[in-house]
């Protein structure tokens, strides 16, 4: 049976692979799409991941846990990145960014599940990284929203 520890390490670590398959996702539609406006926003993306990525291996590290090192989580997530890069070579905006979402969206409930674990509950500040991550997200998810209304409107 998994201690507490392990259960929270492996959930953090879920959520690094996470971030590695936005990484993955938002480089690619920066780098194929076209639109300066579209590559701007999913390099921040990136960029975004990036930071939670090294602050997720941080706290990873101090509960003596081994941090993933790439996107190899194989569940919606994993399913939505690939579905996400196979429409970057129509460079369909509006498929472009409802895979976006759908990334996004997957992103968010991984992290209310880690949010709910019994050890982070415990942890007011632990709580508050992962939450300040998981709104960061969600305000990134909210940018693709409005995206996809200018596109449907222009």
């Amino acid at each position: 049976m998994a201690t507490q520890y392990e259960i929270l390490n492996n959930s953090l670590n879920d959520l690094v692979e996470i971030n590695y398959s936005r990484i993955d996702g938002y480089k690619t539609a920066a780098k194929d799409i076209d639109g300066g406006d579209l590559q701007e926003f999913f390099q921040k993306g990136v960029t975004q991941s990036e930071n939670f990525v090294d602050e997720l291996v941080e706290h990873i590290s101090k509960f003596k846990g081994e941090p993933a090192t790439s996107a190899t989580f194989m569940g919606k997530i994993h399913q939505a990145w690939i579905n996400f890069k196979a429409t970057i070579s129509s460079n369909n905006r509006e498929t472009i960014l409802n895979s976006c979402e759908f990334g996004d969206r997957t992103a968010l409930e991984a992290y209310d599940i880690v949010l709910g674990l019994d050890k982070v509950k415990a942890s007011p500040d632990f709580m508050n990284f992962l939450s300040k991550q998981r709104q960061t997200i969600a305000n990134t998810l909210a940018g693709i929203k409005l995206l996809q209304v200018r596109e449907a409107i222009a």
